[in-house]
């Protein structure tokens, strides 16, 4: 059986949310149609995941993904872009109530972490890019006492003007993508690091060891781990400090885990997410059971991690999941990042090929290819199975200094890639 995770409170306004979507939205009236809308609940979405979803590609089709109220021009909204999988951007609608609802996602940690008088140094990118437009619905609905301050992220690769802008702002709170954060951390100097009291991040797994690294780099601070989309906003959180983390808590969505079928991995679980308003609330985009193509990580009946589906390579019969590989490097007192390069199954690649790229400052390590190969088999039987007994696939382990790490790679200034496939990205 799936299993569903959500709020009680949300069960009024999950009935609402459903009779407005069926009303007003073509793709939502023909999933439901010859149902008994009244007797849908949260947990009977969790029997519906083959029937009533919808997936990344369905975003295409605004004709009947959009409600008539937004296709009409009926209501204010602004429109925020994802980077599409087929060359053409997915669009989103973002109302004033979506707004609203961001604020309310982000109201537990903005509300116990943000005192007056702190200073936002944010690398989330504003309109049409969501993560910037969520920041500041989120602070600003809440009503925070604090200045945002707006980075324009090229500054990464520019060391030189990023010290001087994050001098002139002295921020006690830095919001960035996970990895950049983390790197942040590498080359800013001693005080700035100190004032930093938390880290907001997302869009990357976040795993112990990474969180560990951050935290030694930051010493007074937290870090607050995001889960969010452009499609459904900040959808859930959780803390990490240096005594622990917490599982991730979702306010204002409906959760369905759902096993994939998988012996190997049972820990994780697909994920489905269905946006919930509040009475009298429209949203610019209805979404139930949202097929994001992300994994949650189960135990004791909390999500603990998620990762995407996308950060997962394979190897013949096994799976190698990035936060395995995070997890060992992270771990390694030598060891500062990775990239993974992948060259999968094809007419002229009879065996899927994996090349784990670590990076290390200073003098290399001795042994650290074996050392980590062996990490990964002791994380991952399958893998090693593949790899050093059936013959069916290739794990190559190369160290590089950190400089080094991605060269030949593309680059995105704010963007954190760490698969690269062959014949696509390189």
């Amino acid at each position: 059986m799936p299993t569903v995770i959500y709020r009680k409170t949300l069960l009024d306004g999950f009935k609402y949310t459903l009779s407005k979507a069926v009303e007003t939205t073509p793709f939502w009236k023909e999933k439901f149609e010859g149902l008994d809308l009244e007797g849908i609940s949260p947990e009977t979405l969790g029997e519906l995941t083959a029937r009533v979803t919808i997936k990344p590609h369905d975003l295409y089709e605004r004709s009947r993904v959009w409600p008539d109220y937004i296709r009409e021009g009926r209501l204010f909204h602004a429109v925020m872009r994802t980077s599409g999988t087929t060359g053409q951007p997915k669009r989103v609608p973002f109302t004033p109530d979506d707004k609203r609802r961001t604020a309310r996602q982000m109201a537990p940690w903005v509300n116990e972490y943000f005192e007056k008088g702190e200073r936002v140094a944010s690398f989330f990118p504003p309109l049409p890019s969501s993560s910037g437009n969520f920041a500041l619905s989120g602070l600003e609905g809440n009503n925070a006492g604090v200045a945002y301050f707006q980075v324009p992220i090229t500054y990464l690769q520019n060391r030189e003007l990023l010290l001087k802008e994050l001098e002139d702002i002295k921020p006690t709170s830095i919001w960035a993508l996970t990895a950049t954060a983390y790197n942040l951390g590498l080359i800013l100097p001693e005080k700035l690091r100190e004032d930093v009291k938390t880290i907001v991040v997302g869009g990357e797994t976040l795993t112990p060891e990474l969180a560990k690294a951050t935290l030694e780099l930051f010493p007074n601070a937290v870090v607050i781990d995001n889960f969010g989309s452009t499609e459904d906003d900040v959808t859930g959180f959780r803390i990490v400090t240096k005594k622990g983390t917490t599982p991730f808590h979702f306010g204002e969505s409906v959760i369905v885990l759902e096993d994939t079928g998988d012996e190997d991995y049972p820990e994780y679980k697909r994920l489905y997410i269905t946006k919930v308003m509040r009475e009298g609330e429209l949203t610019g985009l209805p979404l139930f059971n949202y097929d994001i193509g992300d994994l949650a990580r189960l135990e004791n009946g909390e999500v603990v991690s998620i990762i995407r589906v996308k950060d997962v390579v394979v190897l013949s019969g096994a799976k190698l999941h990035i936060d395995q590989v995070m997890e060992i490097v992270y771990g390694h007192p030598e060891l500062k990042d990775f990239v993974i390069l992948y060259h999968p199954l094809s007419p002229d690649n009879p065996r899927p090929r994996v090349v784990v790229r670590v990076a290390y400052e200073g003098e290399k390590p001795a042994g650290i290819e074996d050392e980590v190969r062996e990490l990964i088999y002791e994380a991952n039987n399958p893998v090693r199975y593949e790899v050093e007994e059936a013959k069916s696939s290739e794990l190559i382990i190369e160290a590089v200094p950190l400089e080094k790490l991605r060269e030949g790679l593309t680059v995105r200034p704010g963007k954190t890639k760490r698969i690269y496939v062959a014949g696509k990205d390189f």
